[in-house]
């Protein structure tokens, strides 16, 4: 604990003490993170594990990356994240509980007794089978009998994606299971009599109706986007440094001599930690190297402790103008955004910008790790010594 509390770094600047949540990544407070500390304490306590066997791997995957960034609708994601985590109120469920209601496969009928799962429901089932043949995706369900729909779905979704119209064909995939939840309630709970032929009609009027609108949607933001972000925003600057291209805090690197500035920082899991940085001017000499040993908690930190290493060389030489490079997309990205951040680093981030008025030119710059291998063993180098 010890070593945790010295690894905190400390803003030189004077700035009032902030609030920071460690539970989110912006530091603030939510209900649901708020919740979910709750929620582990009590299962924790109780002695109680989650079952994670329900998920496979490729469902997490998508529950943890990009499930709730798909264009669609907030209750189509939910109705996704239930079938990937198996958690539909339907036949299978109510079996395994022992709830004595009616499990058998509304969209079947008949005398068909088939046990209501959702591979069944969504894909193995004589009309979902046809919905989706049917569908302008044209997919064929039948040699995906064995595989879990999680595996499926997900297998699908990254497919789709790929491919040239692969935002209209996500969102039409969904649109369709979507379809067939809705008519299953519908047949399930008003107790309608339809034929295949009706079910299947009803179906495709949902998928064309939903897809439609949302289509329209999507293209409507994005070409709202376009127009709101504009040049000099933090957001372009972000979205610059993300594409590999240096931004202009201050002023313009051209006709200038600009010194350039390169640094990593070396870290394990005892808190050790170090940073390396090597400055030269625009032919390339060597102007100055520096390797330091510092407490932080991870190589985020330590970086950023580099970079207010460097500033205040920068100011010690009365060198205003500075192009500095480093590997950590995170930090590069935060120092361009102006905003404050990872609950980590801010205090190093204000004492960082509250420098920025001493320059007269700027220059942000992620570069990847091949171009940064000086700086990287000038800070390995210091932990070994």
């Amino acid at each position: 604990m010890a070593d945790r509390i010295l690894a905190i770094p400390c803003c030189e600047v004077r700035q009032r003490d902030k609030i920071y949540w460690p539970r989110t990544t912006t530091g603030d407070y939510t209900v649901k993170s708020g919740y979910g500390l709750i929620f582990k304490d009590f299962m924790n306590r109780v002695g109680t594990v989650k079952d994670n066997s329900r998920l496979t791997d490729r469902g997490r995957l998508l529950c943890r990356s990009g499930l709730w960034n798909l264009p669609v609708p907030q209750m189509w994601k939910i109705l996704l994240w239930k079938i990937i985590t198996n958690v539909l109120p339907i036949g299978r469920e109510f079996h395994r509980r022992n709830i004595e209601v009616d499990t058998s496969c509304s969209m079947c009928g008949g005398n068909q007794r088939v046990m209501e799962t959702s591979e069944h429901l969504f894909r193995d089932c004589g009309l979902s089978s046809r919905i989706w043949a049917g569908s302008d995706l044209g997919i064929q369900v039948e040699g995906a009998w064995g595989v879990s729909i999680s595996d499926w779905i997900c297998n699908w979704i990254r497919f789709l994606s790929k491919r040239e119209e692969g935002t209209r064909e996500v969102i039409l995939f969904i649109a369709i299971l979507w379809a067939i939840w809705s008519v299953r309630n519908k047949i399930k709970f008003t107790d309608q009599v339809l034929t295949s032929q009706g079910i299947t009609n009803m179906v495709f009027k949902v998928i064309q109706e939903q897809t439609n609108i949302l289509w329209k949607s999507f293209t409507s933001r994005q070409h709202q986007t376009a127009h709101v972000i504009e040049e000099g925003t933090p957001q372009t600057e972000a979205l610059a440094i993300r594409n590999g291209r240096p931004v202009c805090i201050l002023g313009s690197p051209t006709g200038c001599a600009v010194v350039r500035m390169k640094v990593d920082a070396s870290w394990n899991r005892n808190y050790e930690t170090a940073f390396g940085w090597f400055a030269s001017d625009a032919t390339g000499r060597e102007l100055d190297r520096r390797q330091a040993r510092v407490r932080a908690e991870s190589a985020l930190p330590a970086e950023a402790l580099g970079i207010r290493d460097i500033v205040m060389w920068a100011q010690e030489r009365r060198i205003f103008h500075l192009d500095i490079s480093s590997d950590c997309l995170q930090l590069v990205t935060q120092l361009a955004e102006s905003e404050k951040g990872d609950h980590r680093i801010t205090g190093i981030l204000e004492d960082i910008r509250a420098s920025f008025s001493f320059f007269h030119c700027l220059v942000f710059n992620f570069i990847p790790r091949r171009l940064n291998g000086l700086e990287h063993n000038l800070a390995k180098q210091d932990m070994i010594l």
